[in-house]
Parts: C-alpha cells; structure tokens; sequence
C-alpha cells in the first residue's frame, strides 16, 4: 500500500497522507491486482476528491480494512447506490471533463469480493470514504 501512495505523490500536489497501523502486518492478496484496486480508489481521490486524501490501513480481529477518504464534495446517496455497477459514472450535467469509462470502482469492487472482502462507501457534504474489509481465510 505504501509503494502504491509513494506513486502517486510523485505526480499531485495533493496531499497524500499514509496512517499504517504500528505493527507490520502481512496478508495473503494477489499483489497485481490488489494494488491496481488501491490504486483506482486513490486515483479517483485525485481526480475527483479535494486537496487532501487519507488513506488508512488497520489490523482488526480476524482481517484488516482500509479506508481510502478525501475532503471533495461528496457523492449523493442516489449516486452511492451505483458507483459500482460497470460503465456507471456520476453525472456532471451531461459533460464528463475527467476521462474514464467507468469501470475502476465495478473492477475494484470485484477484485475485493474475490479476496472474500467487501467495499462500501460513505459520503456527505465534506467527505467520501471508501472502506474495504478483508478477513483472514
């Protein structure tokens, strides 16, 4: 996760902030694509967030979750619902001016459940989060 974050503030002037848990943590993931499902959570932070993106790793009791947060201005419960689903992008009044296809959030959402892990996401006004969950097989 670290080398994933250290990719990306190499090209934002974003501020990209890492919180590990303090104890060194492995987990059995597929490295490919589990770092390209970090990696579309954090790009879509830039791309669409505010200036400032947290991204947080803690152990927990049988498993591990992530929480990837940026202070943009949210995303509405109607949009929530569907984020995920392929090719589905959140409109912008007809006009996207940021390129994609709409396939990072469906790609990563499957990528997680195929490490029997899930994603949801949260969001209001000031912030969008999205938590992965992964639990030890």
């Amino acid at each position: 996760i670290d080398l994933c974050i250290q990719k990306f503030k190499i090209n934002t002037i974003k501020e990209i902030n890492f919180k590990p848990n303090d104890r060194f943590y492995i987990f059995n993931v597929d490295p490919f694509h589990f770092e390209n499902a970090i990696s579309n959570l954090v790009e879509n932070a830039i791309k669409y967030g505010g200036n400032t993106i947290s991204v947080n790793f803690k152990s927990k009791t049988g498993g591990i979750e992530i929480e990837v947060t940026d202070n943009g201005n949210g995303i509405s419960k109607d949009q929530q619902k569907q984020i995920f689903d392929k090719f589905y992008r959140v409109p912008n009044n007809n006009q996207h001016d940021i390129k994609g296809f709409g396939i990072g959030l469906y790609y990563t959402k499957n990528i997680i459940e195929k490490h029997n892990g899930v994603i949801h996401v949260k969001s209001d006004d000031n912030f969008t989060t999205f938590k992965i969950e992964l639990w030890e097989e």
